[in-house]
């Protein structure tokens, strides 16, 4: 048993304006619904750009920050080098002000050394070394 139901042809129109007027408004929803998305998509990526350049500049702080300690340091190496380079001269400074009787002192100090040399018997220590190895020779050839 099928009920059908007749449509008049006014009652058709009518339908056919509805279902239209149906589609119009789902239509506008999903358009409404895209801009919404693409929006939403524009200031998202907007939001990631900034991010990653945040990050960016992290990074590169982080790098400075290095960097810094870094160069603390060498100036901190360098000034205690400048200061032992300075010591020496101003021990110098200091030993070159001392009285001009201390020099003649010294050089007499140096006058008053000897020094004698005697003669080294580096040949005849040398000839016995080889007659020595030579011997060492003929006894291994021997063996």
């Amino acid at each position: 048993m099928f009920v059908t139901n007749k449509i008049n042809p006014g009652e058709k129109s009518l339908a056919l304006s509805i279902e239209t007027e149906d589609l119009q408004k789902k239509k506008e929803e999903l358009e409404n619904e895209f801009q919404s998305l693409t929006e939403k998509e524009k200031t998202l990526k907007e939001n990631v750009k900034t991010l990653e350049v945040n990050v960016a500049i992290q990074k590169l702080e982080e790098k400075i920050k290095v960097k810094r300690e870094a160069v603390e340091k060498l100036e901190s190496k360098k000034s205690d080098l400048e200061k032992e380079l300075n010591e020496p001269e101003t021990s110098k400074i200091t030993e070159e002000q001392e009285p001009e009787g201390m020099e003649e002192v010294e050089e007499e100090q140096k006058a008053d050394l000897v020094v004698t040399v005697a003669p080294v018997e580096d040949e005849e220590l040398a000839q016995s070394q080889e007659q020595h190895k030579e011997e060492e020779k003929k006894k291994r050839r021997f063996f």
